[in-house]
């Protein structure tokens, strides 16, 4: 009987702090600011699984997912999460490769098997255009969407695999823990 009330416990804990990668975010709740539980639970956690870089005279944390996709011949768009202690905010900030283009103008193209498509569009910004963005391509990647890169007026393939689609919904979807968006 012990045995069993402690394994219901346990897969109760494991399941409350694991939500669902398919959860829709409400876009209209997400603010910059972080908190000490979350700051916490992202520290002990989750920072094993990024490359940091601190950047000391800015009081910034910049992390990358380790396994990101960072060498190919095509388009690729990764994310960094920016931990700005100082003020307890942290922003998502896109990067992508000399294939995709600078980041004063990226348009994305999505279609789905529910038949839905539309555009994705990013002009050069600040953190909430990064955000807006990122969130847009993350809730089709929720969709299972296929995704082109609209660039000199050609469609490239972009987050055409599963690992750059996974390394793009892992850093999101940690971001927003971090965030409290989820």
């Amino acid at each position: 009987m012990k045995l069993r009330l402690i394994f219901g416990l346990l897969l109760m804990t494991l399941f409350s702090c694991n939500p669902s990668k398919d959860k829709k975010v409400d876009q209209t709740t997400i603010s910059f600011k972080t908190d000490d539980s979350s700051k916490l639970y992202f520290k002990n956690v989750r920072q094993n699984a990024y490359d940091v870089q601190v950047m000391e005279e800015a009081k910034l944390e910049v992390y990358r997912y380790k396994k990101r996709v960072e060498e190919s011949e095509g388009p690729i768009i990764n994310l960094a999460l920016v931990n700005n202690w100082r003020f307890d905010e942290a922003y998502v900030l896109l990067e992508p490769n000399q294939a995709t283009g600078d980041l004063n103008s990226l348009k994305l193209t999505y279609n789905n098997e529910a038949g839905e498509a539309g555009t994705i569009e990013f002009i050069n910004g600040n953190k909430q255009n990064h955000l807006n963005f990122a969130l847009a391509v993350y809730e089709q990647i929720q969709n299972e969407s296929e995704f082109k890169l609209i660039k000199d007026d050609r469609r490239l393939d972009i987050l055409r695999d599963s690992k750059s689609q996974e390394a793009f919904r892992i850093t999101m979807f940690d971001y927003l823990r971090l965030v409290r968006g989820l």
